[in-house]
């Protein structure tokens, strides 16, 4: 089974790119289980600049950035995984977004694609 870890978060930044993206994406998985986080919060920041992703921490806790969509942790696998659509769980309230203008994360959904794409591509998914 699929563990997050700081280097698949910086290989996922690696070759993460989307013209005029620009600022911090944070996903924030709850109910962690305690083996992945002792807090049971587990998120993952990537910070963009000038279209191109430059820097990704994958930490135990809150992280704070633009936009932060929450979810719990086992629907994230299921997404990173492949056998739930992210803009399914999004439908369905399964993740939400709870910082951050709905109307402008919208422009963004090309690039909310290409985030799950190349995390199941990092982990061996694809």
């Amino acid at each position: 089974m699929f563990k997050p870890t700081q280097g698949w978060a910086s290989g996922l930044c690696k070759n993460l790119e989307y013209e005029g993206a620009e600022g911090v994406f944070v996903i924030r998985a709850v109910n962690a289980p305690l083996e992945i986080s002792k807090t049971g919060v587990l998120t993952l920041l990537l910070e963009f600049v000038g279209g191109k992703c430059s820097r990704a921490l994958l930490a135990e806790g809150d992280q704070n950035g633009d936009y932060i969509i929450e979810g719990n942790y086992d629907v994230f696998m299921k997404i990173f995984e492949g056998s739930l659509p992210a803009f399914a769980a999004f439908a369905l309230g399964k993740i939400r977004l709870v910082k951050g203008s709905l109307s402008r994360l919208a422009d963004y959904m090309p690039l909310a694609l290409a985030i799950v794409e190349e995390a199941r591509r990092v982990a061996g998914y694809k």
